[in-house]
């Protein structure tokens, strides 16, 4: 929305700025209700010296004003990472820790008894956040 302000000149006001005035001293003087008013005819005044590209972002179709140049820009969208859940998930209460030659040890019991693997199976490791999954694969690549 534009805002006429008492018919007061907006380059009076940048120049009583930029001799020093501080903003409330200018709404003083002109008997400005508010310092963002003050502040808008700052920005108008700098508009019609040239000192700023002339910007308008309440009117359409304004004579007084032209509207910046923005270059067209293709709308770029992030692909959102799809987590699917688990088909099964096994929680058990044995942890293990990395050795330091790095390996990790899986015993038996582990693997076919609670985690339901067989004899002779083959199984791809990956991590995904902060969880090593083993998933089973028909046979090895």
């Amino acid at each position: 929305m534009q805002i006429e302000y008492k018919n007061i000149d907006p380059k009076l006001v940048v120049n009583e700025i930029r001799n020093g005035r501080s903003l409330e001293s200018v709404q003083k003087l002109f008997g400005i209700k508010f310092k963002s008013e003050v502040q808008d005819l700052y920005l108008t005044g700098l508009m019609e010296m040239g000192e700023i590209p002339q910007v308008d972002f309440n009117k359409p179709n304004s004579a007084r004003t032209v509207k910046p140049i923005i270059p067209e820009r293709p709308l770029v969208r992030r692909r959102e990472k799809i987590v699917a859940k688990p088909a099964t998930l096994i929680k058990t209460a044995n942890f293990r820790t990395i050795g330091q030659s790095g390996s990790i040890t899986l015993n038996k019991a582990l693997l076919l008894e609670q985690l339901g693997f067989d004899v002779g199976d083959s199984f791809e490791i990956y991590r995904e956040d902060d969880r090593v999954i083993l998933k089973r694969i028909a046979t090895p690549a």
